[in-house]
């Protein structure tokens, strides 16, 4: 059995309101979505699963006939989505009511239920979001449903306000995969089991790092996954050491060679630090008119990280621990304050 394993699509939205690339990210995340159809197509994959917010909100009729138009194409998939906080399902919403041609199933959002498919011996589990926020821990109490198939829970959430849940009872799940959706940095919670698969293409400057799906194929019961990389754009952060004696044009150029060999579509912040001994004002205006920047932050206008947030999604890795060390005094000490921002610049920009 092989299946795609993909969530927070969020078709509908304009990244970066405002910027001049911002209506195009609208399309390409579309085009992105096809893609994953058209790779499904080609593995002639068995299930696709969407674990939530594969709409920017929740979707009108229209919509959800365009994305049934796209599904369609799918000779021998069958699609099992649920609705995330972002496109939750009220019970007299489109979504609820809306019949599908392709073979895709909507879970309900009144109740956790469960599809049984006996050609492929899979059972997938889960449910949908009726609101914006559901702070209980469902996810960590609920079981397989079909005794001898392989069982499939598809869920959305891993914060306080969206399905919290505990990593460690995720890890000890009888589910033979956890399909998880809602925060978009990919993470293997258990490796070729329990899987954030990470947002499609990135939303906004936070979701630094590559963006994709998951290819899994089950063979004999065993269970072999693949995260494939698969968005148009990259957010960057570029950290910028000015030294005494860089002039003005010396890093303009040190950031335009930057920019044209980790790629011209990216999107970039630019976090300058430091000054040379004139103490020269940058003007990165040339370099703003020329590439795709979301914005300069110099060490005076830095803000700060939300530190509390950067924590909770990021508990069992270094980015976690290196808050968790110094997070008690952030507030308090100017010291600590710039080293939780000096080192969050650089692990933030190499995180995968």
């Amino acid at each position: 059995m092989k299946f795609i394993h993909m969530a927070d699509v969020h078709l509908g939205i304009q990244p970066d309101k405002g910027k001049p690339w911002s209506e195009a990210r609208e399309q390409e995340i579309k085009e992105t979505f096809v893609r994953v159809i058209e790779d499904a197509e080609a593995r002639q994959i068995d299930l696709l699963l969407i674990a939530g917010d594969l709409f920017h909100m929740p979707p009108s009729e229209g919509m959800l006939r365009d994305v049934d138009y796209m599904l369609s194409k799918l000779t021998n998939t069958k699609t099992i989505i649920i609705a995330g906080n972002h496109d939750y399902m009220k019970p007299d919403s489109p979504m609820a009511n809306y019949q599908f041609s392709s073979k895709t199933i909507c879970l309900s959002a009144d109740k956790i239920s469960n599809v049984y498919m006996k050609d492929i011996n899979t059972c997938v589990t889960g449910f949908s979001y009726n609101s914006k926020e559901n702070r209980e821990d469902i996810i960590d109490h609920i079981k397989p449903a079909k005794q001898g198939a392989f069982n499939i829970l598809l869920a959305h959430g891993g914060d306080a306000n969206h399905l919290p849940f505990s990593k460690k009872t995720l890890r000890e799940t009888n589910f033979d995969y956890v399909a998880l959706g809602h925060i978009h940095k990919p993470e293997i919670i258990k490796e070729n089991q329990v899987i954030m698969c990470g947002s499609l293409e990135p939303i906004d400057y936070t979701d630094t790092g590559a963006r994709g799906y998951i290819f899994g194929e089950v063979v004999d019961g065993i269970v072999k996954t693949q995260f494939i990389p698969i968005a148009k754009r990259t957010y960057m952060n570029l950290l910028i050491n000015i030294k005494p004696d860089h002039s003005p044009a010396m890093i303009l150029d040190l950031v335009d060679r930057q920019i044209r060999n980790l790629g011209e579509d990216n999107i970039y912040r630019i976090l300058v630090k430091g000054h040379n001994h004139n103490h020269d004002v940058f003007d990165f205006t040339s370099l703003t008119n020329k590439y795709n920047i979301y914005e300069v932050v110099t060490e005076d206008s830095r803000d700060e990280y939300d530190i509390n947030k950067i924590y909770q999604e990021n508990q069992d890795n270094l980015i976690g621990k290196f808050v968790n060390q110094l997070s008690d005094n952030y507030y308090n000490d100017e010291v600590y304050k710039k080293a939780i921002n000096y080192g969050l610049d650089v692990l933030l920009k190499t995180a995968q």
